[in-house]
């Protein structure tokens, strides 16, 4: 009687266990999700700045000459160009004080009637940084003048600058930039001195026509 129920246990733990297994095998796999995969986008920068054409210009400028003394004075400066491309334009430009010119004698100044003007005419290099942002030399020819006790006094000759400039998608820009008129001894006779002086630090806006 004892080997019959242990027999019977037997059989049901065996029958319980296979039991158990066949649950397991024909558990249902859960369904994988398909990987999901987002295509990259280049980055496009959209250049709409117009580098070509003609321009005209606006510009306020501080013009000073250091003959004995220093003299400057305030000034407008009218320009007009054209831009081949991004790289070269041709520009000229003219600059005429509309103040009297200050003289300065170090612990005092003194403002005077003399006048200062130049008319040249550039070729004006580019090197574009980034979109509208570049820097510009100037090279050319021009003429400046220093008026005194109604005399004028004209020097000719090589001028040259530096200068950096902002071009806008609507066709307006702004600059600034360094012009040297005369950088030698003897402006002319009635200006005379060493190492003489004569420039022009200029801020403006300009307008490129389509």
């Amino acid at each position: 009687m004892k080997r019959i129920i242990g027999s019977t246990s037997v059989a049901l733990l065996v029958a319980s266990s296979l039991l158990t297994a066949g649950g397991d095998m024909h558990k249902v796999a859960e369904p994988m999700e398909p990987a999901v995969t987002i295509p990259k986008k280049d980055v496009v920068v959209v250049d709409d700045v117009k580098y070509d054409g003609f321009y005209l210009g606006l510009a306020y400028s501080y013009m000073r000459m250091n003959e004995a003394l220093l003299a400057s004075g305030h000034a407008a400066t009218l320009s007009a160009g054209y831009y081949f491309n991004k790289y070269i334009g041709i520009e000229a430009r003219y600059t005429q004080t509309l103040s009297k010119t200050t003289f300065d004698y170090g612990a005092t100044n003194q403002k005077r009637n003399d006048k200062m003007s130049n008319l040249g005419i550039y070729l004006k290099p580019i090197f574009n940084v980034t979109t509208g942002l570049g820097v510009y030399g100037l090279a050319g020819y021009g003429k400046s003048t220093y008026e005194k006790s109604g005399v004028k006094y004209r020097k000719s000759g090589m001028q040259w600058g530096v200068g950096a400039k902002y071009e806008l998608a609507n066709n307006y820009g702004f600059y600034i930039d360094y012009l040297d008129l005369y950088n030698k001894d003897n402006y002319t006779n009635g200006i005379s001195a060493q190492g003489l002086l004569f420039n022009t630090l200029t801020l403006g806006a300009t307008y490129t026509f389509h």
